[in-house]
């Protein structure tokens, strides 16, 4: 997984603080686009009843291949998908997809939580068929309604070995300082404080987490929320971030991207 997407965002969010500061923002929005403390939980806690309807997988999916490249870029939101929102191709759809990521993730330490690390960096641990990678922001909004986007197709005893890992991962780092290897730094960032949240109702099996992003050379920690959900062998991961309040993934992204993996 590219692990710029997320690095680019919390230097987007550093290049605002002090902006929004002055303009008394912290902490406050206003009308549709106020946030719940439970972030992306309320967003997620829908009935399984109520998940996009399911077709019949796609024939590499159905053997249990995984996707490849062409048909996971197809699965991938468009701005036609998502009116009022901007949609930004990190990786994939013709850019460059960083397998070399795996490295810096499988360096990470402690050892137990390189699975809570990779999701928080729109990846995972196993070596993947295919990636896309999106920056999705509100046309209105840019702090307040925005996401990373990351699809990432598996072989499907892989995608389904990467959520049995976070799973078992995320009790074991609930007090860890989760930090990249000073051999594989990447943006330099760590995470802290990974609380594992109650979330059902979609695709095959979902995760859900909440940590605080830390840059590892000093500055601000800034909380994030992640939704991980997997369809088939596909694995979608949903990363928000926000200084000034408890961020949330904007439900109409996740129904979108799971209507278009159904």
């Amino acid at each position: 997984m590219n692990v710029s997407s997320a690095g680019r965002r919390f230097a987007a969010v550093l290049g605002v603080v002090s902006v929004l500061a002055l303009a008394g923002a912290c902490g406050t929005e206003s009308g549709d686009h106020a946030e719940k403390p439970n972030g992306a939980v309320a967003a997620s806690t829908k009935s399984a009843s109520s998940a996009p309807p399911r077709s019949a997988p796609s024939p590499a999916s159905a053997l249990g291949r995984g996707l490849d490249q062409k048909s996971l870029d197809r699965l991938a939101l468009t701005a036609d998908d998502i009116p009022g929102y901007t949609v930004k191709t990190v990786t994939g759809k013709g850019s460059p997809v960083n397998h070399d990521a795996l490295t810096a993730y499988r360096a990470v330490t402690p050892a137990p939580c390189q699975a809570v690390y990779a999701a928080a960096q729109l990846g995972g641990l196993r070596n993947f068929t295919a990636q896309v990678s999106q920056d999705i922001v509100s046309d209105s909004d840019d702090l307040g309604q925005h996401a990373s986007v990351s699809l990432t197709s598996y072989p499907l005893t892989d995608a389904r070995t990467i959520m049995t890992t976070l799973r078992t991962a995320l009790p074991q780092c609930t007090t860890a300082e989760i930090r990249p290897s000073s051999a594989h730094p990447g943006p330099g960032l760590g995470y802290s404080d990974a609380q594992a949240r109650p979330v059902s109702g979609y695709g095959d099996e979902t995760l859900a987490f909440d940590a605080t992003q830390v840059a590892v050379s000093g500055g601000p920690s800034i909380p994030v929320t992640v939704l991980i959900i997997r369809q088939d062998s596909t694995v979608a991961t949903f990363m928000s971030l926000n200084p000034f309040q408890p961020p949330s993934i904007p439900q109409d992204l996740i129904e979108a991207q799971l209507k278009k993996l159904a």
